[in-house]
């Protein structure tokens, strides 16, 4: 008696691994290789993101006059992204280029670009987040600076 309600009970659970496979796929395996996919793309912009504003803080310090670097350094940053084909609305460049102008000075750069969180190699995309990077640089100490 008590084998044939195990038999029964076993019957009836045939295909379950098969339905197992399938879920575990579609919900672990699916998801992890997405984020897999994405972690390239990620460090493009991370690079990116940190080249624009390396590149900007060197060009507002070997600039003549604050207001040209200033010109110059948001110039370069906004070329740096746009050579990646990101819109200029995208990132945010902040460059502080005007207040510790002298010799010895430290010249800072920010910027913050909002990208996709998951990027499935540019067809589909999940949520966002924000990559920010920073850079500063002294400017020489030793330079002169003509005056108006």
């Amino acid at each position: 008696m008590r084998r044939a309600c195990l038999r029964s009970r076993m019957a009836g659970e045939q295909g379950i691994g098969a339905i197992d496979l399938v879920l575990v796929s579609a919900f672990i395996l699916i998801p992890f290789a997405m984020l897999l996919l994405s972690f390239p793309i990620r460090m493009e912009y991370r690079s990116m993101v940190d080249a624009a504003a390396r590149e900007a803080v060197r060009a507002c310090a070997t600039a003549f006059e604050p207001a040209t670097g200033q010109a110059r350094a948001e110039a370069v940053a906004r070329q740096i992204l746009a050579e990646r084909s990101l819109r200029s609305g995208a990132a945010d460049v902040s460059i502080d280029c005007r207040t510790s102008w002298a010799p010895g000075g430290v010249v800072t750069a920010r910027v913050a670009l909002d990208v996709p969180a998951i990027d499935v190699m540019g067809f589909w995309t999940v949520g966002s987040s924000t990559i920010t990077s920073s850079y500063r640089e002294q400017m020489e100490p030793y330079r002169s600076i003509p005056r108006p």
